[in-house]
């Protein structure tokens, strides 16, 4: 593993204060999704693999802290750091289109991911707005599974589609010459 590069280190914690205040945002306002992953999908996207994983890890030790029941789903912030690592390199952040497909990448990934252990853990009543849409749907004769899958990919879609179109146009806000000192700089800068 290469050394991270004192600029990654400063990025980490300014990743994740954007994760803890996206949700605390997303909290106090009662919003029906999280914003809590704009952070890990940035860093992941402009400094790699490794720095988005830190951020995602770090987020939910955090939000455990007054939440605990949140914690297994710290598999979800990795998988979206590692497709927004992957994808990145690949040119998903060059383009409106291309930033719209990895919304709907990131939330079928991280759907497929957290219905699950809504469903095994937690009875598909997580407590969240899509628990509301979840019950309703129950309540229409789907089965759990069904139910939660429906409810939380739609709020995940809109979800992960906006974090990752902010992440898209702070990347293109970003100066050239400060996007070359990014360990994912050859690939941000290679189409840009």
């Amino acid at each position: 593993m290469k050394k991270l590069g004192k600029l990654t280190i400063f990025l980490i914690p300014v990743g994740i204060a954007v994760n803890i205040v996206g949700g605390q945002i997303a909290i106090l306002l009662k919003l029906p999704i999280w914003l809590d992953a704009i952070g890990t999908i940035l860093i992941a996207a402009i400094c790699g693999l490794v720095p988005g994983l830190i951020v995602a890890g770090i987020t939910q030790l955090i939000n455990a802290i007054s939440l605990p029941t949140i914690l297994p789903y710290m598999i979800v912030g990795f998988a979206m750091a590692v497709v927004s690592a992957v994808f990145s390199k690949r040119g998903f952040f060059d383009t409106f289109k291309m930033s719209l497909l990895l919304g709907l990448i990131v939330a079928v990934v991280t759907t497929a991911i957290a219905v699950p252990m809504d469903v095994i853990i937690f009875g598909g009543f997580v407590g969240t707005g899509n628990s509301v849409i979840a019950a309703g749907l129950m309540a229409m004769g789907l089965s759990v599974p069904l139910a939660v899958t429906i409810s939380s990919f739609t709020f995940g879609l809109i979800d992960k589609v906006l974090s990752v179109l902010v992440c898209y146009f702070i990347i293109k806000s970003m100066p050239t010459h400060f996007l070359a000192k990014l360990p994912m700089s050859e690939a941000l800068l290679k189409r840009k």
